[in-house]
């Protein structure tokens, strides 16, 4: 007897699609199915690959004149652990893999707050990842819960922006150029601050 196809049935993972001894550069062996499976530049996202770099990526900040120096220790060690929980949030849909984790985002401002006082919009974008990454550690006085949609856009915008950075870091790595753990990044940086 045959067995006849059911409309409820599934089609079955495709095979991947690439050249014989190749291996798609940053992916998923089948094509991308959603958003969440690719990262900015609607290249493929390879979940390990990102779990491992998470570990040895570099730190993007603004420079500051030497202000840059003065990121908390605490903070810095911190932050490969904060990057593994966005790639988890990430690979369950909860977070978006082409922008930075909010730590990043936090560290990167750091020293631009210590170069200039910030807009209005800015400082409530700070304190809104200050409270994300601090919790209860925050200050009452100065939390700050949520973002109107136009600062959340501007928060992504950054994030998205570091996260390109980071990649573009990982990618002269690769080349053999040498990186430095903390990269200040003067060029072509978002019109922010």
């Amino acid at each position: 007897m045959t067995e006849q196809k059911k409309m409820w049935d599934l089609p079955g993972p495709e095979p991947a699609r690439h050249g014989r001894g190749q291996r798609p550069r940053r992916g998923k062996a089948g094509p991308a199915t959603d958003s969440s499976d690719t990262g900015g530049d609607n290249v493929r996202v390879d979940p390990i690959q990102e779990m491992v770099c998470a570990l040895v990526d570099p730190l993007i900040v603004f420079p500051a004149r030497g202000w840059e120096e003065t990121l908390p220790e605490p903070l810095k060690k911190r932050l490969p652990m904060d990057r593994l929980v966005h790639n988890m949030e990430c690979s369950q849909g909860r977070a978006r893999w082409n922008e930075a984790c909010d730590l990043e985002a936090l560290l990167y401002m750091y020293p631009r707050t210590m170069e200039a006082p910030l807009s209005e919009q800015w400082v409530r974008i700070y304190l809104y990842l200050g409270t994300r990454v601090m919790g209860e550690k925050f200050p009452d006085h100065v939390r700050q819960d949520t973002l109107s949609d136009y600062d959340m856009e501007a928060l992504r915008g950054l994030k998205e922006w570091i996260q390109k950075k980071k990649l573009q870091a990982r990618r002269d790595r690769r080349r053999g150029e040498k990186v430095d753990k903390v990269v200040p990044v003067a060029v072509d940086q978002p019109k922010m601050f």
